[in-house]
C-alpha cells in the first residue's frame, strides 16, 4: 500500500508552508487581494503583506489591477507570473536521460540529454546530478524560484513513497530514487510512471485540458497507458493500473514475446514491428520513424501493420472507454505523429463497438502533440500536480 504523500514543502522561501498557501490560493483564485488571500489561508494580514512583498520582489507575483472599493481605500489585486517560477523535467529510460528547464505552463527554456556511462543507480544519481546543475547554469536563474524536480521513469512506481518498484528496462528493483535524487540536487523530487506521466502531460499542456476521463497510450518504450478519471490520475494500489501491454485483443493472433497470442504489444511496440517488417519483406529498417515513412509513403507491408494495429487498439480503446467512461484517448509516439491517418479509423472502430453495446456516448481518439518532449513535461507536470489544481 501507499506510504504517506511525500511533501514538497522546505525551509527556502519559495517552497515554505505559507508562501506554498500564498501561491496556490492565487493560482486557484487567479488573482486576488491580500485580504482575500488572508481569509482564505486563515494567515494574518500582515503575514500575508510580508509574503506578497517579498513575492513581488523577487518577480514572483505582480500588481494585476486596481479593484471597486467597498468602502475606504481600493484594494489591490495580485496574480502570479507564470514565467518566474520554474520546475525541471527528468526523463529516464535505458539508454537516455533528458532534463528540461520549464516554467509553470510546461515550456522548455533549456534541455539537456545525455548517454549514462552506467545504470548501477549510485552512478547514474551522481551523473544525473552533474547534468543538473550544468542545466540551471544555462539559465542563470534564481534557483529559490525552483519549485522541484519531477522524474518520468520507466517501471512499476510507487509515487507516493518515491520508490520505483520494478523496472525491466533498468533491471532496476526496489530503489528509493526520489530520496536519492533529493539528496543528490538538493531539490524535492517527484516519481512516476512514465506513461502516467506523460498522461499528466496532456491534462496540463496537451490536448486533454478540458476533458476529465482519458488514458493516455505510450508505445515507445514498450506499451503502456496512464489514465486519468475525475480529473485524477488512476494509479492503483501497486502502480499498475495502465499496464496493458500484454493484455490479449485479438483472438488466435500473432505471438508476443510473452508467450501469448494477440497482445495489444504484438501490434503497437516499434521495435517489434521492426523486427516483422524485416521477416515478411527481406527489407532491413534502421529506425522506427523509417517504418512510419514506408505507412506514410504508402507502402502495402506497412500499411497492412497499421491497420492490424489499428484494429488491435480499437479493441482495447472500446473496453477501456466502457469500463471507465472514457471521453478520450490520446495517443503518444510515433503513433500518434500519424494523426487522423491512423487516428481516424481507431476512433470510427471504437465508436462501432460501443454503439452496438447500446450506450449513449462517443469515444474521441488523437495523436499527441508534445512530440519527444512528452515525458519531460509529464515530469513537470508530476510537479505541477502536487501543488496546484486543477489544470492552469
Amino acid at each position: 500500500m501507499p506510504g504517506p504523500r511525500r511533501s514538497l514543502s522546505s525551509t527556502r522561501f519559495i517552497r515554505s508552508f505559507n508562501v506554498v498557501s500564498v501561491l496556490q490560493t492565487l493560482y486557484r483564485e487567479g488573482a486576488c487581494s491580500k485580504s482575500r488571500i488572508a481569509q482564505i489561508t486563515s494567515m494574518s494580514p500582515a503575514t500575508v503583506t510580508r509574503i506578497i512583498s517579498e513575492l513581488t520582489e523577487q518577480g514572483v507575483v505582480s500588481e494585476y489591477t486596481v479593484a471597486e472599493s467597498t468602502g475606504g481605500r481600493k484594494p489591490v489585486i495580485f496574480r502570479l507570473n507564470y514565467d518566474k517560477l520554474y520546475v525541471v523535467g527528468i526523463q529516464l529510460v535505458r539508454d537516455r536521460v533528458a532534463l528540461g528547464l520549464c516554467d509553470l505552463k510546461g515550456r522548455i527554456l533549456t534541455k539537456r540529454s545525455f548517454q549514462p556511462y552506467s545504470l548501477e543507480p549510485r552512478s547514474l544519481v551522481a551523473e544525473l546530478s552533474k547534468e543538473f546543475e550544468l542545466l540551471l547554469g544555462m539559465n542563470g536563474i534564481n534557483r529559490e524560484h525552483i519549485l522541484g524536480s519531477g522524474l518520468a521513469i520507466s517501471g512499476i512506481v510507487n509515487a507516493d513513497a518515491g520508490i520505483l518498484l520494478r523496472s525491466v528496462n533498468l533491471g532496476w528493483r526496489d530503489v528509493r530514487i526520489s530520496e536519492a535524487l533529493e539528496e543528490a540536487l538538493g531539490f524535492p523530487v517527484v516519481v512516476e510512471n512514465d506513461g502516467n506521466a506523460a498522461a499528466l502531460a496532456e491534462l496540463w499542456f496537451g490536448c486533454a485540458r478540458d476533458v476529465s476521463n482519458f488514458m493516455y497510450l505510450k508505445t515507445d518504450t514498450g506499451v503502456g497507458a496512464g489514465i486519468v478519471c475525475g480529473g485524477s490520475l488512476m494509479a492503483g494500489p501497486r502502480g499498475m493500473a495502465g499496464e496493458i501491454g500484454h493484455a490479449p485483443v485479438i483472438k488466435d493472433g500473432r505471438e508476443c514475446v510473452c508467450g501469448q497470442r494477440g497482445c495489444l504489444e504484438t501490434y503497437l511496440y516499434a521495435q517489434g514491428l521492426l523486427r516483422r517488417y524485416e521477416a515478411e519483406t527481406g527489407v532491413h529498417l534502421e529506425q522506427p520513424r523509417d517504418f512510419f515513412e514506408r505507412i506514410v509513403s504508402g507502402d502495402p507491408a506497412a500499411g497492412e501493420m497499421m491497420n492490424e494495429a489499428g484494429e488491435a487498439l480499437g479493441v482495447m480503446a472500446s473496453v477501456a472507454a466502457t469500463m471507465l467512461d472514457l471521453d478520450l484517448i490520446v495517443v503518444g509516439g510515433l503513433w500518434g505523429e500519424l494523426g487522423e491517418r491512423f487516428c481516424g479509423p481507431v476512433e470510427e472502430r471504437c465508436n462501432q463497438i460501443i454503439e452496438r453495446s447500446g450506450l449513449a456516448k462517443t469515444l474521441k481518439v488523437r495523436g499527441s502533440a508534445l512530440g519527444e518532449d512528452s515525458d519531460i513535461r509529464g515530469a513537470v507536470g508530476i510537479v505541477i500536480n502536487r501543488w496546484f489544481t486543477p489544470p492552469i
